[in-house]
């Protein structure tokens, strides 16, 4: 009988999990402050909207947002994956796809959150 030995991987996903969890109670927090208890903001139009997405901090919350609801999103289905996937190639492969796949929803979301500063 082989002993079982942990492997120290995963260590930083795991940190990372909580770290973003802790994010996106802030983010998710000021955004739902900001949208609905600032009173500029109560006036839904498109030039309300437009007007809003020129800040700079409207910019950085939101794409705060995106980016840590993306990574957390991701890293828990990669958790869920890796229950199901025991070789250690197959999920280097995971791990690939799931970062471009997050890398590419941040880009797109980016670029609609940038849209309306030209």
């Amino acid at each position: 009988m082989t002993p079982i030995t942990a492997k120290p991987q995963g260590v930083w996903a795991w940190i990372g999990q909580r770290l973003t969890a802790v994010l996106l109670v802030v983010f998710l927090g000021t955004h739902i402050f900001v949208l609905h208890y600032v009173p500029e903001n109560l006036n839904i139009n498109f030039a309300c909207v437009a007007l809003r997405f020129k800040s700079v901090l409207y910019l950085i919350v939101d794409s705060g947002l995106l980016a840590t609801s993306l990574y957390h999103g991701l890293n828990g289905v990669r958790n869920i994956v890796f229950d199901f996937v025991l070789s250690d190639g197959k999920r280097r492969a995971i791990n690939i796809l799931f970062w471009l796949v997050g890398l590419a929803f941040f880009a797109w979301g980016a670029y609609a959150l940038t849209f309306f500063m030209k």
